[in-house]
């Protein structure tokens, strides 16, 4: 009988495992709630994010609908406003209309000044039809860029669109 009393007694933990235990327990806890608060943060800047392309999407269209007219008086045109939705009436936007800027022959090829005149007859043929195409391209092709920003947490997005102009009168004349 005192045996068995004794063998009752020595059935349980001693403190190192307990300590053992809890230290693994401890880790492993640890990273699990670090991994549940990143996916929270992830999710709601998400969401954030989803939300702003949204309202960065619903202004794109508005702009693009809208029939506006570009000319040279819109170029660099910045419109700023907040959006007249409910519940999203703190978010602000800002759309910004600008030609495409179409960079000089000389920069495309890589020759500087003195090879492109080494070679001027050539030159100078590439030179006039390069002129008039990028005069007509500056003139058909339009970028709207549209950004919506969130004061309270101070996250913006950036939407993006070329737009081309219909009513372009483009100049065929490349005579020699």
């Amino acid at each position: 009988m005192a045996k068995r009393l004794k063998n009752k007694l020595q059935a349980g933990f001693s403190l190192l495992e307990v300590l053992i235990a809890l230290a693994i327990f401890s880790v492993y806890a640890t990273a699990i709630i670090f991994r549940v608060s990143n996916n929270v943060t992830g999710s709601m800047q998400m969401a954030e994010d989803i939300t702003l392309h949204n309202l960065a999407e619903l202004k794109m269209n508005e702009v693009l609908i809208g029939n506006k007219e570009f000319t040279n008086v819109t170029e660099n045109e910045v419109d700023t406003g907040k959006f007249d939705i409910e519940g999203y009436k703190e978010f602000q936007y800002e759309v910004k209309i600008r030609k495409m800027k179409f960079p000089d022959l000389t920069q495309i090829m890589g020759n500087s000044e003195e090879e492109n005149q080494q070679d001027q007859s050539n030159n100078a043929i590439q030179k006039l039809i390069f002129d008039k195409m990028k005069k007509n391209i500056e003139e058909i092709i339009w970028q709207v860029s549209v950004t919506v920003t969130n004061p309270a947490t101070e996250y913006s997005y950036q939407l993006n669109s070329w737009i081309n102009k219909s009513n372009v009168k483009i100049d065929t004349n490349f005579s020699f």
